[in-house]
């Protein structure tokens, strides 16, 4: 009698032990965690060797002329965007340490963030919400965000066309994906 007893009930055990059945997962509906901590903005003013600009500016009358330089800032030429451009389109004519923006905001270099997200706006919130540009830290802690002239040259900002590297190796634990001829002859 014992073996007919647990042929009977093996098959309740196993389905009441979930045996045979996908895992039970555990649901919740709470959403995730919010990001937390504090995020600050990479200083970028002790990298620049010429700032603060007024060392040599000061007392120099601005020349708003559009020119060919020929002292000192002849590498800095303007190659962004489709408009004419000139050093007065985001330096400040009387605070030559500070940029501004197209209403006449004030911001600092370290600021510069606002004054390209003036125009890139796309690109700004992007950066805002840690899509674009580098961030390193912690989701639930202290966070430390590049600004777009950690990576971009505000003068001539587009990167080069680049040539993408080759896709990994495929483990060698699985089995090769189909080929497009052998994906395709399924349909």
């Amino acid at each position: 009698m014992g073996a007919r007893l647990l042929a009977v009930l093996a098959p309740l055990i196993a389905i009441g032990c979930g045996m045979g059945d996908e895992p039970r997962r555990l649901h919740t509906t709470a959403p995730p965690p919010e990001a937390s901590g504090t995020i600050t903005v990479d200083p970028r003013q002790p990298l620049l060797p010429t700032y603060p600009c007024s060392r040599c500016h000061a007392g120099r009358a601005p020349d708003t002329r559009e020119r060919a330089f020929t002292e000192f800032h002849t590498q800095r030429i303007l190659r962004h965007g489709t408009l004419g451009g000139w050093c007065y389109r985001c330096h400040t004519k009387d605070n030559i340490d500070q940029l501004h923006l197209a209403d006449g905001t004030l911001v600092s270099f370290d600021q510069a963030f606002e004054l390209c997200g003036s125009c890139h706006g796309d690109k700004l919130r992007d950066w805002k919400d840690g899509i674009h540009g580098l961030t390193t830290g912690f989701w639930l802690g202290d966070r430390v965000r590049r600004s777009c002239t950690a990576c971009h040259d505000p003068h001539s900002p587009a990167f080069p066309l680049m040539t993408p590297e080759h896709p990994p190796a495929w483990p060698r634990t699985m089995p090769p994906p189909p080929t497009p001829e052998e994906s395709h002859g399924a349909e």
